[in-house]
């Protein structure tokens, strides 16, 4: 963790923050994309996952919108249970996400024409911006940590991204 807690302070509010990636249309036999992401606490990992999506995305977006509603989906899951543990959690939580159609169709900047058969996941992500819950933020594809967990990196991103999971080690 980068902050120190003493146990006493009890106005002391723990960060929780997520980053989440995709791969589109990575399987090539059924055509479904990749999710990949992970939540930390206090810059601490406590959730990473990768898994297949359950379902054929129609767009980059599309799986990119799906992945950060799973990664959110974990982040809600520890914020009340740091809360039932009587800890507190700063809010907003912060979501980065590498795909800018996705962030506006989170932040309502786009035309929603085309967005009808993903409109309860984007209002799920909606709700929790406007309930300030969570922001969603861009940020470049090649410093998102949790690219690793969608596709094969070249053994420096891979490396550069690693330290993050498992800290500086000397087989790394």
């Amino acid at each position: 963790p980068k902050r120190r807690w003493n146990g006493k302070d009890r106005t002391f509010k723990l960060r929780v923050s997520g980053k989440s990636d995709s791969t589109f249309n990575s399987c090539p036999g059924t055509h479904r994309s990749t999710t990949g992401g992970n939540v930390d606490l206090e810059e601490t990992p406590v959730v990473c996952l990768s898994q297949g999506q359950k379902f054929v995305a129609l767009s980059m977006t599309e799986a990119e919108l799906y992945a950060a509603v799973v990664v959110a989906q974990y982040m809600m899951y520890v914020m009340p249970f740091l809360e039932f543990l009587c800890l507190q959690v700063e809010k907003p939580m912060v979501l980065e996400i590498d795909n800018k159609g996705c962030i506006d169709l989170i932040n309502n900047w786009s035309v929603a024409g085309r967005t009808r058969h993903i409109d309860c996941r984007k209002h799920f992500m909606r709700e929790l911006k406007e309930e300030e819950t969570m922001v969603f933020h861009w940020v470049k594809g090649k410093l998102n940590s949790s690219d690793m967990f969608t596709k094969n990196l070249e053994e420096k991103d891979f490396k550069k991204h690693a330290k993050h999971y498992v800290g500086d080690n000397e087989y790394m």
